[in-house]
């Protein structure tokens, strides 16, 4: 079976906060309901899933809601060691969860380190940016409470990363806020733009609360402050794909993939999805109480759903990207039952990203290559016996540069991309 990740919307629409922007406040059900999954869902799911990755050797559970704290610890504790139990020898398991972090307390955040969970923060900038859209019911700003939960995770040294939601509220401070996240020590970011739908909506045409001159020119901004002087020391999901589609390597974003494949989505009772901006009876794969999980996966439907991406726009055939950009999110065209004429609502915000930053993203790649071939090359004189190469010396990349000016520049020794 091919490699597959799970999504689960732990307590459905559920959270303490009420964001403005939120794309999974309303369900088939209603708003902001109660809802949990049972230990019966888990029971049944994680064994077949288990069994159904068995080949790829890789689990990757994502958890998800609203806000997936709400369920409690004691949740957390019985899917990990239930994952534990099911599990196939050699496999490895994956656990990623996105938070707001207001209620992360010190027990948690010691849960998360000794389960080594990757825990995404939502965070939108500082105190005065933040606190305009997420708030909570109340309408208290929640600014104060994620900087704490988001300090207890790293004091027990979390992994972590943020995601920061790009809406009025930001969309013209894109300089402030990538510094503010560079003082807070931020290492690893992601940016996405604010909705003004719902995922029970697919088939209502999108709608965005920004422009997609606004931004674009976000991009063009952030691009500025990531890069630097060639050296980014931030990992900013976004560019790192485009760069990997520089590099010809797949990227691992499925808006800029070649097809609609994020996984599924699990919600609460059971029922599966193919993708959480689609989260309608129409697109229903099946229950997992009722189907079998291979089933599900090699459906009519879901197939249908990973292929809808194509064929591609007429635009986007055209156009100069189309190696990156990939045609976008098909949840984002402006007409999604006419592909052969619409394409993304942010087309234009790539193509100002892409014209402003292609030459500098091609000078990465080639930095990049390059420093592969380096470190090839140490290896093979180390492996070989060979003499040491000084800084002097002509750089191993094949460069002509001396290796201080070339891939030994210790310039260049912060920036993530080409860490050993």
């Amino acid at each position: 079976m091919p490699p597959l990740s799970v999504m689960f919307k732990t307590v459905s629409t559920d959270c303490n906060l009420d964001c403005s922007y939120c794309y999974y406040r309303e369900s088939i059900e209603g708003m902001r309901v109660r809802r949990r999954i049972e230990p019966a869902m888990l029971e049944r799911f994680v064994p077949a899933y288990m069994d159904y990755v068995a080949d790829t050797g890789s689990a990757s559970f994502a958890w998800q809601g609203g806000e997936p704290l709400l369920a409690g610890l004691d949740f957390f504790r019985n899917a990990v060691a239930l994952q534990l139990r099911h599990a196939h020898r050699g496999t490895s398991i994956s656990n990623a969860l996105q938070t707001n972090a207001t209620l992360v307390t010190d027990e948690w955040a010691t849960y998360f380190s000794e389960h080594n969970f990757l825990v995404g923060v939502s965070l939108d900038g500082p105190k005065e940016i933040h606190d305009r859209e997420r708030k909570d019911r109340g309408g208290h700003g929640s600014f104060e409470r994620v900087m704490a939960g988001l300090e207890r995770i790293r004091r027990h040294k979390v992994d972590f990363n943020v995601l920061c939601v790009v809406g009025p509220h930001n969309v013209g401070m894109a300089r402030e806020t990538m510094r503010f996240f560079r003082r807070e020590g931020v290492d690893y970011l992601q940016f996405i733009p604010a909705m003004d739908f719902q995922s029970i909506d697919p088939e209502k045409p999108p709608a965005y609360l920004i422009t997609a001159e606004a931004y674009g020119e976000f991009l063009v901004q952030v691009f500025d402050e990531w890069y630097g002087g060639g050296a980014p020391s931030i990992s900013i999901r976004t560019f790192d794909n485009f760069l990997q589609s520089f590099l010809g390597i797949q990227n691992d974003l499925c808006v800029h993939a070649d097809q609609c494949d994020a996984g599924i989505v699990v919600e609460y009772n059971g029922d599966i999805y193919p993708c959480d901006f689609y989260v309608h009876p129409q697109w229903k794969l099946g229950n997992v109480f009722e189907d079998e999980l291979a089933t599900l996966c090699t459906s009519p439907r879901r197939t249908a759903f990973l292929e809808q991406k194509q064929p591609l726009p007429a635009q986007c055939q055209r156009c100069n990207y189309r190696r990156c950009c990939k045609g976008g999110c098909p949840r984002a065209r402006v007409s999604p039952d006419d592909n052969s004429k619409d394409s993304d609502y942010f087309c234009s915000s790539y193509i100002r990203f892409f014209e402003h930053a292609e030459a500098k993203l091609t000078m990465l790649r080639d930095r990049l290559a390059n420093r592969l071939r380096y470190l090839q090359q140490v290896e093979l004189t180390l492996a070989s016996g060979g003499p040491k190469q000084g800084r002097n010396d002509r750089c191993l990349c094949g460069s002509g540069r001396k290796q201080k000016a070339c891939c030994a520049d210790p310039a260049f020794a912060g920036s993530y991309l080409w860490r050993e």
